[in-house]
Parts: C-alpha cells; sequence; structure tokens
C-alpha cells in the first residue's frame, strides 16, 4: 500500500507498508541496477520502482528497529515490497526470519546545511535552565553561554554528529 503526500516544493512524504526481504549470499559481487557491485556489508536495498540513489528508511513493523538504506537494485518482482542487504536486515532484526513486515518512508534531499557536520552541545545534569537553553544554542553563542562551572573547574562538552 502506497501513501504520499506532497510536503512542500523539495520533499514528498511518501510510505509503503509490506514484507521486505533480503537478498542471498548468491548475488555477491553481482552488478546492481545503479552499476555498482553488490556488498551485502552495504546498506542498499532493491525497489522495483523508486529512482536509483533514493534513501529510504526501512522501519520493521516485527521488531520496531529502523535503517536507513540506499536503492541500488531493482526488485523484488513477487509480493515482497523491499530486498534488504545482509547488513540492513542484520540491523532491523529480520536475518534469522528472513521476511519482515515493514514501513518504508522516502527521506528529503539533504541540503547543503544538512551536509554539514552537525555540532550538538550539552548540559550537564546540575546546570540550571537557563545553562541548558545556553548550550543548545548555535555554535556563533559565545563560548561562556556554553561552559559549565563545577567546583572551581570549567567544562565545555560537545559532541560532534557526522551526517
Amino acid at each position: 500500500m502506497h501513501h504520499a503526500v506532497d510536503a512542500g516544493r523539495h520533499a514528498i512524504n511518501w510510505s509503503e507498508h509490506g514484507v521486505a526481504s533480503w537478498y542471498g549470499r548468491g548475488f555477491l559481487g553481482h552488478r546492481t541496477s545503479d552499476g555498482s557491485t553488490f556488498s551485502s556489508q552495504g546498506m542498499t536495498a532493491a525497489h522495483p520502482t523508486l529512482p536509483m540513489g533514493s534513501k529510504v528508511l526501512v522501519t520493521s513493523e516485527d521488531t520496531g528497529r529502523s535503517v536507513v538504506v540506499t536503492i541500488n537494485d531493482r526488485g523484488p518482482f513477487n509480493s515482497r515490497i523491499i530486498d534488504l542487504s545482509h547488513a540492513a536486515a542484520a540491523k532491523i532484526g529480520m536475518l534469522s526470519a528472513g521476511t519482515a513486515h515493514v514501513k518504508i518512508a522516502a527521506l528529503p534531499p539533504a541540503t547543503d546545511t544538512e551536509q554539514a557536520p552537525m555540532e550538538v552541545a550539552e548540559a550537564e545534569p546540575a546546570d540550571t535552565n537557563e545553562q541548558a537553553i545556553a548550550a543548545a544554542e548555535p555554535a556563533h553563542a559565545t563560548v561562556h553561554r556554553v561552559t559549565t562551572r563545577r567546583q572551581n573547574a570549567t567544562t565545555t562538552r560537545h559532541h560532534r554528529i557526522h551526517g
């Protein structure tokens, strides 16, 4: 079952529910529809109609676990809606069963700001609300606003997340 909604000029919210399977080892080294060589360790999938290079979120309705895969092949050509690589199937916990009930949802195209690493500041548990809010402000905020002081020690905590 497909569900599509126009969400703006750049992204379409779309989802599909059905049964997923995963590629067997017999496909290792074969060419995929986009011309690449199939690897069971890649986070890739085959879909009958989605554009090559599309990134989709696959969520197992059986385990609740999700994985983002890139469409690089065509198939499956049966009652299933997507074929996942071995690594992607392992991430959502469907290897032993071989199939899983899943929801597939499209990810919007990345913008330049989404491609750049995201800086996240983490407030200390003892921080006041004002300090916690200051820690969440953009990186151009002054350092003293994202710095916490405890027992004469100064600590600044930043975590860099790469997208």
